[in-house]
């Protein structure tokens, strides 16, 4: 947004200093207010009034515009991202704000009622606050909700807002992750730190790796030919996940089963390496499930492909089923297809 040479909380303190100067004036000359030592004869401005109260709504909404203008534009910059599509937006409500001013202050000059003008005009600036702070506000409340439903906390790995990243930092306003993931396959670290407002953790899904424990559960798919020996080719997948993975799973199963919330549940977890078949138009899909360290995904996935690969060129009953082209030889020559009648 567009600002003039002069700091911001220079032009407030200005503008603040106006206001409580005329203010003090008006204290001092009513007798309102006393200055120890100094006697100062009471002055009637009963003839002065409604013009001073204008001054002092005019100094005021100058006040008022000038907090307003950098509450607007950080409230505004995660929905508006033009810097100046924001100062446009400024421009109107500061000149709504000054008719709304003048109207006061017209309003005053015909002897309205200053009870009304207080209600109408604050209730002006809280719609106004509300509206520019909601992004804030749902930001704290959202924080809030972490705090005491902790939905995650400091070191877990989470996926919010489709980002994911460890969790480093946790402030009322936002959260800090250090990403992984994104242009990377395995889950590794990119080396960037992402910014998540708090207040998506009420506005989209909040997925966290390592609430209750530290694993995950993946698949590795293999596709294998028609042609091959399928049940070979399944027990070469369940060894190569054995050697890699075999003996971890088997020696967390018990601290996996005693986190899930219904016993029910402890009959439908996959507790040893398990291959789902599935058929597709040209190949047999093998589908390894098997669960590890939510840090450690990339690496025991990459371990049990390079098993799997070693154990498929060990034995030519098995092949990989890849993407190909066959060409069928045509004749024109050929004889014309010939239909038997029905007997």
């Amino acid at each position: 947004m567009a600002t003039s040479g002069r700091p911001a909380s220079v032009s407030i303190l200005f503008w603040l200093a106006a206001l409580l100067a005329i203010l003090a004036l008006i204290a001092i000359a009513t007798g309102t207010v006393g200055i120890p030592g100094v006697a100062v004869p009471p002055i009637d401005i009963a003839a002065v009034e409604p013009w001073l109260l204008v001054l002092v709504i005019l100094l005021g909404t100058k006040l008022l515009l000038e907090i307003l203008k950098p509450v607007f534009r950080q409230g505004l910059r995660a929905r508006v991202p033009s810097e100046a599509d924001i100062f446009s937006m400024f421009q109107v409500f500061s000149y709504t704000a000054w008719i709304a001013a003048l109207v006061f202050a017209v309003y005053v000059l015909l002897g309205g009622n200053l009870g009304q003008i207080g209600v109408l005009g604050g209730a002006v600036v809280v719609a106004v606050l509300l509206y520019v702070l909601q992004e804030p506000l749902l930001n704290v409340v959202g924080w809030a909700i972490l705090v005491t439903r902790r939905v995650y906390k400091l070191g877990d790995r989470i996926e919010v807002n489709g980002t994911k990243g460890y969790v480093i930092s946790i402030s009322p306003m936002n959260t800090t992750l250090r990403e992984f993931g994104g242009w990377l396959s395995g889950d590794a670290f990119t080396g960037r730190y992402a910014t998540v407002p708090n207040k998506c953790v009420l506005t989209s899904n909040v997925f966290n790796y390592t609430k209750d424990t530290p694993y995950i559960w993946d698949e590795v798919h293999v596709s294998v030919t028609y042609e091959s020996n399928l049940r070979v080719a399944e027990q070469h997948v369940l060894d190569a996940a054995n050697e890699v993975v075999g003996d971890f799973m088997r020696d967390n199963r018990a601290a996996v089963r005693e986190k899930y919330e219904f016993r029910d549940l402890t009959a439908y977890i996959i507790d040893e390496p398990t291959v789902r078949w599935q058929l597709r138009d040209s190949w047999v899909d093998l589908r390894l499930v098997f669960f590890c360290p939510a840090y450690r995904r990339g690496y025991y996935e990459s371990e049990i492909v390079k098993r799997i690969l070693d154990k498929f060129t060990e034995d030519s009953r098995v092949a990989i089923a890849y993407p190909h082209v066959v060409s069928v030889p045509f004749s024109r020559n050929a004889p014309p297809a010939t239909i038997s009648p029905p007997q």
